[in-house]
Order: structure tokens, then sequence, then C-alpha cells
């Protein structure tokens, strides 16, 4: 975090270089010690996003989003984002992946759901 008495000179109109000069630091000095070296990503729920009580597996890949499914659990999408990550992340192979692992996939939102004997 930036000192407060810098903060308030940029605002008051004092230019960067100044300012650091007047208060005897620099941009290496001011950023290194609040920021954590290494970043964790909780790689549980890497790829999974929780929505309305479900999970999704999306992958984005050149500002393209691509999901793999809506899923119940969280411990259901980790085993088939597991198997994608294995398999190269196919989407045709989805289906294929819940029913090896024993996972049943939910319609999205967006699927139409077909009941028998209703039109």
């Amino acid at each position: 975090m930036i000192p407060r008495e810098i903060t308030e000179d940029l605002r008051a109109g004092m230019g960067l270089e100044e300012c650091l000069i007047k208060h005897g630091t620099n941009l290496s000095i001011l950023f290194k010690s609040n920021y954590p070296e290494h970043i964790s990503h909780d790689r549980d729920r890497r790829y999974i996003e929780e929505t309305a009580g479900a999970f999704y597996i999306k992958k984005q890949k050149d500002y393209k989003v691509t999901y793999f499914g809506r899923y119940s659990s969280l411990s259901d999408a980790q085993l088939v984002r597991d198997e994608l990550i294995s398999t190269g992340w196919v989407q045709g192979r989805v289906d294929e992946i819940c029913e090896r692992v024993g996972v049943m996939r939910l319609p999205s939102k967006n699927e139409c759901q077909f009941k028998s004997g209703i039109i």
C-alpha cells in the first residue's frame, strides 16, 4: 500500500518523480514489501465456477470461454475437470468422461428439457 503522505502529494498535483524524491523512495521499494512474491490460487476450484447452486467447468483460451458442463457438486466437477485436463480439453468427450467416472452432468439453463410423453 502506498503511504498516505505520498498519495496526498500526488492528489495535490505533485509530479510522480518529484514526490518520490521528496519522500526518499522509489517505486520498487514502495511495492516490494506490500505484495506476496507468490500468489497461491485455490487448486481445488481451478477452472470451476459456482453459480446458483451448481458448478460449471469453464476454460478460457484466446479470450474465448468454453463451458464443459454443469454439475451438482464440487467433487463431481473436479473429477470431470481432472479428466478433461488429462485428455486435452476436448469438448466433444464430456459425456464420455462423465459416463466413465460415474458423474451425472446437469442440463444447462439454456438446454431444453423434454420428458417422455410431454410435448
